[in-house]
């Protein structure tokens, strides 16, 4: 278990957070850790900035993220990783689709590789990280295009020659059953699962074999189209296996 000092702690709106610390590891963009506060479970964060200093970039969803965004400057971070593998490097014309807190896994990639970003959410009330480049589309139409995000994308996605894809699985799951498959882009995809070992020890977060925490969590579009668990069924807190109803996102 690694432990660094917080050296920024940041809300970004209502319910997101970044925390920035220092740390000798060594990290590739879209890889993530297992973050740990004394008492609470370790949960799965991505990198939103690798180099010192290094971020994380969360949402308040439970006990363990609540204690996180509480969390002062100067306090310690407890973590293992960095875990997974990481973003090829693009060639020629990128665009980046992120939903939910999705960019925070693309944006080490964003802020080194120019691109066209995507980003969706409910509400402009749950949008961070935004620039005034960004094309953004929101379910209640408070900002941009109202709709999801793989709905304002997808009538572009034939303009590029890599895509990269992070959030929640139901939106995921809609654009890859919606999108061309005879798209010229390579497509590349930061998978979303719940994690309890982060190592491919616990099965949790597997998908027809494939554990997201150490063969992923970065996946082809021609490979994840193979497995065909996704957005249908997953592993719930007891690992019980559950249905998924897939949605629009």
């Amino acid at each position: 278990m690694n432990h660094s000092i917080i050296t920024e702690i940041k809300k970004e709106n209502e319910g997101v957070f970044t925390i920035s610390f220092n740390s000798d590891i060594k990290a590739s963009r879209g890889q993530f850790l297992m973050v740990w506060v004394p008492g609470g479970k370790e949960v799965p964060m991505s990198l939103s900035r690798i180099g010192n200093p290094f971020s994380i970039t969360f949402r308040v969803y439970g006990e363990t993220t609540r204690s996180l965004s509480m969390m002062k400057k100067g306090e310690r971070i407890f973590f293992r990783g960095p875990y997974g593998n990481s973003y090829p490097q693009p060639k020629g014309k990128v665009a980046y689709v992120a939903g939910g807190t999705g960019l925070a896994s693309l944006k080490s990639m964003i802020d080194e590789f120019r691109g066209d970003v995507y980003v969706g959410a409910r509400s402009r009330n749950e949008l961070f990280f935004l620039k005034d480049d960004f094309r953004v589309a929101t379910d209640d139409g408070s900002l941009g295009m109202k709709g999801t995000v793989v709905d304002l994308f997808l009538p572009f996605a034939n303009d590029y020659d890599y895509i990269y894809i992070c959030g929640p699985e139901a939106m995921v799951k809609s654009l890859i059953d919606r999108i061309d498959q005879g798209v010229r882009a390579k497509i590349f995809i930061s998978l979303e699962r719940l994690m309890k070992c982060g190592i491919g020890i616990c099965d949790s977060c597997s998908i027809n074999g494939f554990r997201v925490c150490r063969d992923g969590t970065v996946i082809s579009m021609e490979e994840l189209l193979k497995l065909d668990e996704f957005g249908v069924t997953r592993r719930g807190e007891s690992g019980k296996l559950e249905l998924i109803i897939n949605g629009k996102r």
